[in-house]
């Protein structure tokens, strides 16, 4: 089996969560399953963005499609992210940036060794961005939340192993719903934007 791998983007604070626990949330324990205060588990990545929020963005899809995530991507700087553009976002990959620095001024970017185990899948995030599109153009509430639920639905069901993934997908985004323990993340470096 040939290594598998992502690349995260984080902000400072965001890494030194990872490695020292974060104060103030609750957290289901990696080892034991257990609700804890997430500054005891320290050392370990945790899925807490969910794949899709609760609500009518997942009412067409399992209730596995409202867990907590963790997202990569298959390269430091894919070329697809960089060179896709849509009318309602000129730079996909500065947004995504912007996104993951969250107000800092700067980057961490790690990379993350994957195991089967993990079971970690790849999505196509362009479902997303059409999304994005044709609610801009949806007036209708009633169209609207119908639109909103089927983009959902269609970025839930792009999902593919990522052993089994065959570079095919115009915005490929890495995700796992396992928590990652820090021996299997490794520090790229801080990056100013």
């Amino acid at each position: 089996m040939t290594k598998q791998f992502m690349y995260h983007y984080t902000n400072p604070e965001g890494w030194d969560g990872i490695v020292n626990g974060r104060r103030g949330y609750l957290v289901s324990h990696p080892i034991t399953n257990k609700w804890v205060e997430s500054e005891t588990v320290k050392g370990w990545m945790i899925p807490s963005r969910r794949f899709l929020p609760l609500g009518i963005e997942s009412s067409l899809v399992p209730f596995e499609a409202t867990s907590g995530a963790i997202f990569g991507l298959p390269e430091q700087r894919p070329f697809s992210w960089l060179n896709y553009s849509d009318p309602g976002c000129s730079n996909i990959f500065d947004y995504l940036l912007s996104s993951c620095k969250r107000m800092a001024d700067k980057l961490v970017l790690l990379k993350i060794n994957l195991l089967e185990s993990d079971c970690p899948f790849v999505v196509d995030y362009v479902h997303t961005r059409k999304m994005a599109k044709d609610l801009t153009e949806i007036k209708n509430v009633k169209e609207r939340r119908k639109r909103l639920a089927e983009g959902c639905r269609d970025y839930w069901n792009s999902r593919v192993e990522l052993n089994k993934y065959q570079n095919n997908f115009i915005l490929p985004e890495i995700v796992t719903f396992s928590a990652i323990p820090l021996e299997r993340v490794k520090f790229c470096g801080e990056l100013s934007l």
